[in-house]
């Protein structure tokens, strides 16, 4: 099928608030940190890159930049200077970037990666609570890239580029270098009253040529770093955070061209329009509304084509902005075992209910009605937020066996909440907090009722603590769930992949089709050394019961689960003779389930490196020990875990040049003479200042020597329990090209195109069946089952013109791919029905 979508966002910017933040005062701990400080104007700055008002020039300098790579701990290599100033409505930087070589001013849309270019950076603080930073970097070309950089639950900072702050900056290239002159509204900060603020602050340089980053606040790499060890601008005061309301309404026109002949039920094309509005809206000082009515998502990046033939759910990311956008503050402690409290692809997912026949017109989503988050931080270090989403009741038309049309609900009316409090200490070394989420669906339908849960609830508790300046740390996590619903629903929970509690050799899963509910437990804790200059490590244990579940908000593939984790990590992060860094890294994992039954038990060496010209890879190699496998048998007793090494590698050559290369292999064979292998190889283009193309071709070549089809109940089979468990051996290559085209015209109107052509190829071998539990054995299958051979083949794109006219209004024309060719999908489809009458069997 293919979409055109024109996307026009009209922003009225009534005010700018920051999306999902709020202001909080905390304790400063750290001391002889660079300080500059800022010096207040009396009438705006004029933005044109040169800094030759007499306000820069009056204004401090701070020209103290030190370098992380390449001379770690040297001086940056050419001189850096920057000023800060502000008046009533604004703070303004000028950094004078001195270069006496060639300037590196690549073209590219707004939150392009850093790539080869020269960048300048600011990070502010003004929370000061060490744990939130506003990015904000420009290049020599005007492109701009903002982001909210946060501390995680894990201690890690990532970047939430959705973020799109309403700032400026104007550039300038001259013989002496270049210079950066920004305007940050006040109002797309988030900061508490005070008469003086103290704000956390790190500026940065990149030099493209020589790969070098340097900063204002340096900190070794042997030690913890971050948001926490900025520098500080003082000297600010008497302002106020602006106004409180900010409006985007879009308004859509859609155009659809669908195959005719692959969905009767649709027209060979199909227009609509539609509308929304997204608000901003500060409820108080401390906390900020963020509303979407009827959300469009039209200009986001399709989703890769993938065969899955497992028993466990494909794990997609979230692209969507208003979900990515201040999604920290909703992170919860994650362990080894029992996956995540909240995945927010659960909202507006593909309707779960199937159609009363195989011919039918089922919707690729659900339709979200609307969404809201209300989120901040308070002055005694609290970080609250709640978000709500309704999703709307959606049906498929269908055609029974008999040529009768009729229509029926796939998805019912359905309410998600997601509630988060954190409260950090000591300037973010400590912290504690909970997490509650909760399902509430419309089951009047029957087909609804006998199909979903009527609600689903869960929360948990979590902390992290870090000591010795931030170089250990213990955290850990508890979690409870519950479900409830008709007992059909509540069986097909107990049956599913992550539980298969109709086992009949576990007598430690209490398997009941009378079920209304299904409580259960997760827990984890973990102890960490995350700095030295040479070791690093972490111990982990966590347990998962077996009736635990939160897949109608969350995200899990197995329950049932008590393992324990050792690594240990050696680093050497100073450049020596050939190699600028290297790693070493040893693993272990070993797994069981709550029978006391060893599922899993591996350990593998890795290491990582850079060469001095900056080349990158790694390499690793490793086994899997003999152990039992739940789940090859879908719900039938324990087989064998065949032993197996595998190996694999990364290479990457120097991203610097016009012209990048890198290899990614992988190979694994089991005892029995499976095996699985993969290789790709990424090209990356940059011929232009003005586009870059990268293409990745890769083939998975592999032979599974037990593929399941099916169950066969027989109460002879005593050796396997009253069934013959069904499986063949399946040769499958799948062979794609991920292809990414970037143009820009300007900073502001670029072109971006993802591709991916995807053809797999399954060819099934004779059928044989488990000759006894426990075992890896097999013998021939004397029965019959379907042709399951398929080629899949599909062509999956994206296609986006985007038109920032003007600060936070944005033009999107978008083109969207996701045909089916050949005959893959019928084979696929009796697959998956083959696999779902398995399961259905196997619990009569």
């Amino acid at each position: 099928m293919r979409k055109l979508v024109v996307v026009a966002i009209l922003s009225v910017c009534i005010a700018g608030p920051v999306r999902g933040q709020a202001p909080i005062e905390a304790s400063d701990h750290v001391t002889e940190r660079p300080i500059i400080y800022a010096e207040r104007v009396s009438s705006p700055i004029r933005l044109d890159g040169r800094l030759d008002e007499d306000e820069w020039r009056r204004a401090p300098v701070l020209d103290a930049f030190t370098q992380l790579d390449p001379e770690e701990g040297d001086p940056v290599s050419q001189r850096t200077e920057a000023r800060i100033l502000y008046d009533d409505e604004a703070l303004y930087i000028g950094m004078r970037l001195f270069d006496d070589g060639a300037i590196t001013a690549r073209l590219g849309r707004r939150d392009m990666p850093l790539s080869d270019s020269d960048w300048a950076g600011v990070v502010i603080d003004s929370y000061h609570d060490h744990r939130t930073g506003f990015t904000f970097d420009v290049n020599p070309a005007g492109v701009q890239r903002d982001a909210i950089k946060s501390v995680g639950t894990t201690g890690n900072e990532s970047d939430d580029n959705s973020w799109d702050a309403v700032w400026d900056v104007s550039t300038s290239v001259d013989e002496a270098g270049w210079t950066a002159e920004y305007r940050i509204p006040f109002s797309q900060l988030r900061f508490g009253p005070a008469d003086r603020h103290t704000w956390g602050i790190q500026l940065e340089r990149m030099i493209g040529r020589r790969k070098e980053y340097a900063v204002s606040t340096f900190t070794p790499k042997a030690e913890r770093g971050g948001i926490a060890t900025y520098g500080h601008v003082v000297g600010i005061g008497d302002i106020e955070p602006g106004s409180r309301l900010e409006v985007l309404p879009y308004v859509v026109s859609r155009a659809e061209y669908v195959d005719q002949s692959a969905n009767p039920f649709r027209s060979d094309s199909e227009y609509y329009g539609s509308g929304g509005v997204d608000l901003l809206y500060r409820v108080s000082s401390d906390f900020t509304l963020n509303a979407s009515l009827n959300p469009d998502f039209g200009q986001v990046e399709v989703d890769p084509a993938v065969i899955n033939l497992s028993v466990y759910e494909t794990f997609f990311e979230e692209k969507r902005p208003f979900f990515i956008e201040g999604s920290e503050i909703f992170g919860f402690g994650r362990n080894t075992s029992g996956g995540q409290l909240f995945y927010s692809r659960r909202i507006g997912r593909r309707p779960q209910v199937a159609a009363p026949s195989r011919q039918a017109d089922l919707p690729d989503a659900t339709t979200i009605l609307g969404a809201g988050k209300l989120s901040g931080k308070t002055a005694s270090g609290w970080s609250l937020g709640v978000m709500e989403a309704v999703t709307a009741e959606e049906s498929a038309a269908y055609m029974d066996p008999l040529g009768v049309p009729g229509e029926a609900v796939v998805e019912p009316l359905t309410n998600y909440l997601v509630a988060r409090a954190r409260r950090d200490g000591r300037a973010g070394q400590s912290s504690v907090g909970g997490m509650f989420t909760a399902v509430n669906r419309d089951v009047s339908s029957e087909r609804v009722q006998l199909s979903l849960r009527e609600s689903a609830y869960a929360g948990g508790v979590d902390f992290r603590h870090e000591w010795d300046d931030r170089a250990w740390v213990l955290q850990g996590s508890f979690a409870g769930s519950r479900i409830a619903g008709s007992p059909e629903a509540i069986d097909r929970v107990q049956r599913a992949g992550t539980h298969f509690f109709q086992r009949p050799d576990a007598p430690h899963l209490d398997y009941d089709p009378a079920a209304t509910s299904l409580s259960g437990y997760s827990a984890g804790l973990s102890l960490g050394r995350q700095a030295g200059r040479h070791w690093r490590g972490s111990l982990a244990v966590a347990a998962t019961s077996p009736t635990f579940e939160v897949n109608d908000l969350g995200y899990q593939y197995r329950t049932d689960r008590r393992d324990a984790a050792l690594t240990l990590n050696y680093l050497e992060t100073r450049p020596g003779t050939f190699l600028r860094d290297y790693s070493l890294t040893g693993n272990f994992r070993f797994e069981q389930n709550y029978s006391n039954e060893r599922i899993n038990a591996r350990w593998n060496l890795s290491a990582t490196f850079r060469t001095l010209d900056f080349w990158g890879g790694a390499i690793y190699f490793g086994r899997s020990e003999q152990a039992y496998d739940d789940r090859l048998t879908r719900g039938g007793p324990l087989a064998e875990r065949p032993r197996a090494w595998f190996t694999g590698t990364h290479l990457n050559s120097d991203p610097r040049k016009d012209v990048t290369v890198g290899l990614n292999a992988s190979y694994r064979r089991d005892a029995y003479g499976g095996w699985t292998t993969a290789f790709s190889v990424p090209i990356g283009i940059k011929a232009s200042s003005r586009w870059s193309l990268t293409v990745g071709p890769g083939v998975n070549k592999a032979l599974n020597l037990a593929q399941y089809l099916t169950t066969v109940p027989d109460a002879a089979a005593t050796a396997t329990y009253g069934s013959h468990y069904v499986f063949a051996p399946l040769r499958q290559t799948t062979v794609s090209m991920v292809t990414r085209l970037d143009l820009t015209f300007t900073p502001k109107l670029s072109f971006q195109l993802f591709a991916q052509p995807f053809i797999s190829s399954g060819d099934y071998g004779d059928p044989v069946e488990l000759e006894k539990a426990r075992t890896y054995q097999f013998r021939d299958w004397e029965g019959e089952v379907p042709n399951l051979d398929f080629n899949f083949r599909s062509l999956r794109g994206t296609a986006v013109l985007r038109w920032e006219w003007r600060p936070g209004s944005t033009l999107y024309f978008a083109w969207q791919q996701g045909a089916l060719l050949g005959s893959g999908r019928r084979h696929l489809r009796h697959q998956a029905q083959l696999l779902a009458d398995s399961v259905d069997a196997t619990s009569r």
